[in-house]
């Protein structure tokens, strides 16, 4: 639900600490990012809370820029040949060896020489990897491809959280690469070896099973990774490529000692010996051939070091040797970099001696001059800074982490240095981002590398901990975490700080029926007056309070000031942690707090899918079930499910989304649907935190039992009825007794039980629509029915009465529709004689009407004029405008700019346009709008 925790901005940074003993804990907490509202010096610094943006997790660019090929490198005819066969054709090709043996190289010739319509995707892993960081860098090495994405490629991370998850991230991969016009493409993973994420490798098995037909995927790596490779063997789809395949023969020496000017007269001769002496090696070759070694130089460690310090660092310049050994903490060198990292004047010049002989490194295809250490000479570099400078290394590795993009390298330096304040910062100030993303993972992993006394200083990280669980749903491990956080922010003064935390803990402690420490939390929350964001989010949640103590008849008032204050802050950030409210628009008063917080929510929200967006298009279509305009209710559902699937169906959202559908669908006589949206609310449920299930396992039922009875499935209905009643738990919310009552009147009414009927469909005392999506109005003309059946028209009549009156005062119609045509038709048509005046009883017949197919108008907005021209396949006015700059040879990026739009969006107007016009490629599509243009 909330994306992020209170952020400091950067302009209050630059004010420094105040005087006094709070200073070093609000130097820390600057720094971390976490601020408490009105604790700050500076007014532009607010607590905030952030929404998942278009931004991807940050990665180093460096990790999906392929290597180029040295010149220097000669041909290897039989190993090329080889190789360039299995790229060309084969699934999978896997490039296994030790250090040295010239993996990497041999994949650069080969790009080198591939043909220009070759798609290419490159990432070099390393120890940082799990899935969502993976997926981040993939879908951004495949960015330059333009594909037709379905889901954000931001949201896979989310996509692929739950037991089906990893084949709905690799089926949008999949689906996406279908879209190139390649005729070949390969997606390559250099250094696989270095990845301990068990979740990436079951990734990776399941999109290499699904590979389009023209794609292959290529893995290089020093160990056999877990994957089915006898599987891939036995089928053929898998060419192997290990050591003996790699290694240097004599014909291969031959051409390298050629180049190295040898006489022809000695050639056999030192072939002989260098393969004796190297077994092949490439990296022993190397070595050997650039000091004029004639030792002995076997494919070892221990030898490989030792030949180094002695060979080749002993032989540099004091100033090259000491260069070397401060840039080895970074995984990639360029200029700037290294002359930061390794504070030497001469850094240029000695980069520029680097690149100029070649010294163990591998250019990289970026925009900038970008080096890469080999492997094994980077480990003996680091080996060596260890063991004879590690008073330098400390600081060598905070000043690598400065302006590090990637979050996961940074923290990992700064640890590594024991520099935990500013480990803490970063984590706190960049890992909220990370959460909306499927980052919860990485940041559990990262906050793993704090010492226990590290975190107990550090508040924040327990905060962001709290952020993480609660977007799991794992209520109790998130209500550990913000008392943790809350307590801390206590003890260092920070009050403002200890109230974001507090909301985020009363929350929790409501969603896991810690009903009594919410009611009392929140009591003292309200009592404080906040103000700004954590002011306004706490009335919000109020709200839901008082909706779980079931106070129907004070939840609008909640939500009203809620709004009240959303809109004087007139901050989109917190807005996008207000999108949860659609369920409940149908309580009394809630009709003109839902139209006021849909206009102002949808000003803020726009056109750009966020939660906040999908939240305002449920708020749409639940004002239109209220009102009984189930069509209209539909349209306005089907475009949230558009912009949930581009979100990657967050779980803080889809519960909603699958609560109206149950009923949407159902008034359509989907029972396809229905079943589909059941089975997902329950497996959903199933996978979430133990306080999800044990407090909402009930409620989220309801949605289904009322479809159910909708679609007139008996068997249905008692099988969830039965459910219910297993479900109840004393942590569930106040109203939950009477959900179960409701779902034995249900089946009491299908077995013609119509007294106990009766007695258990009777609405309480008080509002007449007191439960979501307008559950009381349908409950009570299930009780009318009852009646009807027993001949209690008296009583019948005086239930109506008391609906005509609540519709009279504002309560919504959509209820009594949802009970089908049939009852409508019979309780309209019972002689009601002088028990309800005629204008009701003409009610009833209209009612039973509008049941029956004649809906009131859709209050939808009327076409512009430059819509009213149809276009083909369906396609909008945007789309067109899409496709006819793609028919031009346009990117998505020009595309983008010309429109004023973002990246996202045209992807997600390119994968629309695909689908309405039947084609599978960017040029299928233009060619098929250009035959348009001209019929």
């Amino acid at each position: 639900m909330w994306a992020g925790i209170a952020r400091m901005d950067h302009a209050a940074q630059a004010d420094g600490p105040r005087a006094g003993p709070r200073a070093d804990h609000e130097i820390r907490l600057a720094q971390s990012g976490v601020w408490p509202v009105d604790d700050c010096r500076d007014a532009s610094a607010v607590g905030r809370i952030r929404p998942m943006s278009d931004s991807a997790i940050a990665f180093a660019r460096t990790k999906i820029q392929p290597p180029r090929a040295r010149a220097d490198l000669i041909a290897r005819t039989r190993l090329e040949d080889a190789l360039g066969k299995a790229l060309a054709q084969q699934r999978l090709t896997l490039l296994l060896a030790p250090a040295g043996w010239g993996k990497t190289s041999a994949l650069a010739r080969q790009i080198a020489q591939w043909p220009g319509d070759t798609a290419l995707a490159w990432v070099t892993a390393d120890e940082d990897d799990d899935l969502p960081r993976f997926l981040a860098a993939l879908t951004a090495a495949l960015e330059p491809l333009d594909l037709p994405w379905r889901v954000a490629p931001t949201a896979l991370g989310t996509l692929s959280e739950g037991s089906r998850g990893l084949g709905l991230a690799a089926d949008e991969v999949v689906n996406a690469l279908a879209g190139s016009s390649a005729s070949r493409g390969l997606i390559v993973i250099d250094d696989l070896h270095r990845v301990a994420d068990t979740r990436l490798f079951e990734f990776l098995a399941v999109l290499a099973e699904r590979l389009p037909e023209q794609w292959g995927m290529v893995l290089s790596s020093r160990t056999d990774p877990p994957l089915p490779l006898a599987r891939w063997r036995a089928r053929g789809e898998l060419a192997e490529f290990r050591q003996t395949a790699l290694r240097f023969e004599s014909d291969d020496i031959s051409a390298l000692l050629r180049t190295q000017g040898v006489d022809t007269h000695q050639l056999d001769e030192q072939v002989g010996e260098l393969l004796r002496r190297t077994e092949g090696w490439a990296a022993g070759l190397r070595l050997m051939l650039s000091v004029g070694s004639t030792g002995s130089l076997a494919p070892s460690r221990l030898h490989v070091f030792d030949f180094l310090a002695d060979e080749v660092l002993a032989g540099m310049s004091p100033a090259l040797r000491q260069f070397l050994l401060r840039c080895a903490v970074l995984p990639e060198l360029t200029p700037a970099r290294c002359a930061h990292v390794s504070a030497m004047p001469d850094a240029q010049a000695l980069f520029d001696q680097v690149e100029r002989e070649g010294l163990f490194v591998t250019p990289l295809d970026a925009t900038g001059r970008t080096l890469r250490l080999h492997d094994l000479f980077r480990d003996f570099l680091e080996d060596r800074l260890q063991r004879d400078h590690a008073d330098e290394q400390a600081a060598l590795l905070q000043r690598a982490a400065d302006g590090e993009p990637d979050l996961a390298r940074a923290v990992t330096w700064l640890a590594r240095a024991g520099a935990w304040d500013r480990a803490a910062a970063e984590l706190a100030t960049r890992g909220p981002a990370l959460v909306p993303m499927g980052g919860g993972p990485t940041i559990e992993r990262l906050l793993g590398l704090f010492p226990a006394s590290e975190l107990q200083r550090h508040p924040e990280l327990d905060m962001l901990r709290g952020v993480c669980a609660f977007n799991a749903f794992d209520f109790d491990r998130s209500v550990t975490a913000m008392q943790r956080a809350a307590t801390g922010f206590d003890a260092a003064g920070l009050p403002d700080a200890a109230a974001a935390a507090r909301v985020f803990l009363h929350t929790c402690e409501l969603s896991s029926g810690r009903h009594e420490a919410a009611r009392i939390g929140f009591g003292k929350l309200m009592a404080a007056a906040h103000g700004g964001p954590t002011g306004a989010l706490a009335t919000y949640y109020n709200g839901w309070l008082a909706y779980s103590q079931h106070r129907a008849q004070d939840v609008a008032a909640c939500f009203g000031d809620a709004v009240e204050q959303l809109e004087r802050l007139d901050d989109a950030v917190t807005w996008q942690n207000a999108y949860f409210i659609s369920m409940l628009s149908s309580l009394p008063g809630m009709d003109a707090v839902m139209q006021r917080y849909l206009h102002a929510a949808g000003r803020i929200a726009g056109d750009h899918a966020s939660l906040l967006r999908v939240g305002v298009l449920h708020g749409h279509s639940a004002v239109a079930l209220a009102a009984g305009r189930f069509g209209e209710a539909r349209e306005w559902l089907h475009k949230a499910d558009d912009d949930l699937q581009w979100l990657g169906h967050p779980r803080s959202i889809l519960t909603e989304n699958l609560m109206a559908h149950l009923l949407v669908d159902a008034l359509h006589g989907d029972h396809t649907a229905c079943t589909e949206a059941a089975a997902t609310m329950r497996a959903d449920l199933r996978e979430s935190g133990r306080a999800n299930q044990r407090t909402h396992g009930g409620s989220t039922l309801v949605p289904e039992l009322r479809g159910a009875f909708i679609l007139g499935d008996a068997d249905w209905v008692r099988r969830v009825a039965a459910d219910m009643e297993r479900a109840a738990d004393p942590f569930q919310w106040a109203f939950c007794p009477i959900e179960r009552k409701i779902a034995a009147g249900m089946v009491a009414l299908l077995d013609g039980r119509n007294a106990d009927a009766e007695q258990l469909l009777m609405p309480p005392p008080g509002p007449v629509e007191f439960m979501p999506l307008c559950s009381g109005g349908h409950v009570l003309m299930l009780c009318v029915e009852a009646q009807r059946r027993q001949g209690r028209l008296d009583e019948a009549a005086a239930l109506l009465q008391r609906w005509f009156d609540a519709v009279e005062d504002g309560s919504p119609i959509g209820g009594a529709l949802m009970v089908g045509v049939d009852i409508l038709e019979a309780i309209a048509a019972s002689p009601w004689s002088n028990r309800l005046p005629p204008a009701r009883v003409a009610l009833l017949r209209d009612l039973a009407a509008r049941a029956r197919g004649h809906e009131a108008p859709a209050h939808t907005p009327a076409p512009s004029p430059a819509a009213t021209t149809a276009l083909p396949a369906g396609l909008t006015e945007r789309e067109a405008e899409v496709l006819s700059l793609m028919a031009e040879g346009q990117s998505n990026k020009h595309i983008a700019r010309v429109l004023d739009l973002s990246p996202f969006t045209v992807k997600r107007h390119v994968a629309n346009i695909l689908d309405k016009t039947n084609t599978a490629t960017r040029t299928e599509a233009a060619t098929w709008w250009v035959a348009q243009k001209r019929g």
